[in-house]
């Protein structure tokens, strides 16, 4: 049996410097304008410990940092650096008690489209994602091109913040030196999110 033990999980810093900034600027902005920025991410760190017939037993350790950041270069227009799925998104850390650890790297350039619509407040989006993953553990090291896209709509919450309801699709290629033909997995993912904007 698995046991989950989170001693720090799902800190969003962006969104604290957001309201840090979104104070110190007295105008008002509306979302998907040019030069808006939209921030996201999280910085976490887990502890999962197998438990079995009453006894702790070996520990995993895993850290996430995934900031993900948008420029509106025109109205409506999005270009962003995202951090590929959301099970490990960004640069992750896996690290058990005995053995090597592992380190997993995802990072997307996300260009997207957000439709105004009458409501002002609530903007559906259509977004390409283009990057690259990699895994490595010890001398073992497997990466390539990945590529998807997310479909959803954002809603501004109150000024400055959105709720994100999305559905991603991405195919992970992880081929090791040499391989011709893909491996990896295809992710499928139904969620909220939550970002903010200035």
């Amino acid at each position: 049996m698995l046991h989950s033990t989170k001693i720090v999980y799902g800190i969003l810093i962006p969104i604290f410097l957001l309201a840090f900034a979104s104070g110190l600027n007295a105008q008002d902005s509306q979302f998907a304008k040019k030069g808006i920025v939209e921030l996201a991410g999280n910085l976490s760190f887990s502890s999962y410990t197998t438990v079995s017939n009453g006894k702790a037993g070996d520990a995993i350790s895993i850290f996430v940092f995934a900031p993900q950041v948008g420029y509106f270069v025109v109205d409506g227009f999005e270009l962003g650096l995202t951090t590929g799925i959301s099970l490990l998104p960004g640069f992750s850390v896996i690290s058990p008690e005995d053995g090597e650890s592992t380190n997993i790297l995802q990072l997307f350039f996300s260009p997207s489209y957000n439709l105004e619509t009458a409501n002002k407040n609530i903007y559906p989006f259509l977004e390409a994602q283009l990057g690259y993953t990699s895994l490595s553990s010890g001398n073992n090291t497997s990466s390539g091109f990945s590529y998807g896209g997310r479909v959803g709509v954002k809603v501004v919450a109150v000024e400055h913040m959105l709720l994100t309801f999305a559905a991603q699709y991405i195919a992970i290629t992880l081929n090791e030196k040499g391989e011709t033909e893909r491996d990896g997995f295809n992710y499928l993912m139904f969620g909220v999110g939550i970002s903010g904007y200035f």
